[in-house]
């Protein structure tokens, strides 16, 4: 069973790769250099296919927040609870709770102050995107290296997939860098 958990997670991450890849490449195809870091915002803003679009990636961003939210608060949380857990042996219903809350509020707290101190949101989405690159390569890279170290698939096919998530670990790690610098370096004005 657990088998089925990690290939339902690659499942997933493999179709978000392939529509975050095709999305990259027909909008770099279409505008070239001129994309802009948002592609929605590269197309004409009177188009009411584009306004449908930013409408629905609008509710998409909605909808995942709580979701966005309760991985980040897990992750904070997680460490958290275990170094209490070994330092006191035990962790309290309450404390649990009350770290719960205040991670909850200062998340939300830390988003609102982004939202209304960052004048442009195009500032965001390119460092942002650089970040993008783990979900598009490096994670999926990882999975299926970590993957291929417990499915029983023949030799030929474990060095393959190993070497094939090697590779997009790699580029993932390129594009990450490269990606990351450019916008900070834009967002500083050193370019």
């Amino acid at each position: 069973m657990p088998h089925k958990g990690l290939n339902n997670i690659l499942d997933q991450f493999q179709h978000g790769s392939i529509v975050l890849s095709v999305a990259g490449v027909y909008g770099y195809l279409t505008f070239g250099k001129d994309v802009k870091a948002d592609i929605l915002m590269s197309y004409s803003s009177d188009d009411v296919l584009m306004i449908i679009a930013r409408l629905l990636f609008g509710l998409s961003i909605i909808t995942i927040y709580p979701i966005i939210l309760l991985l980040g608060r897990s992750v904070i949380l997680d460490p958290l609870l275990s170094r209490r857990r070994r330092r006191d042996g035990v962790v309290s219903a309450e404390f649990e709770s009350r770290s719960r809350i205040v991670l909850t509020v200062l998340w939300i707290a830390v988003t609102l102050l982004i939202a209304t101190f960052v004048p442009d949101i195009s500032k965001v989405i390119s460092v942002i995107g650089g970040v993008s690159a783990f979900f598009i390569f490096i994670f999926p890279g990882l999975c299926l290296m970590f993957a291929m170290q417990s499915e029983p698939v023949s030799f030929k096919t474990r060095v393959f997939l190993t070497g094939w998530g090697g590779v997009t670990l790699l580029c993932g790690a390129f594009v990450f860098g490269q990606s990351t610098t450019i916008a900070v370096m834009q967002v500083l004005g050193r370019i």
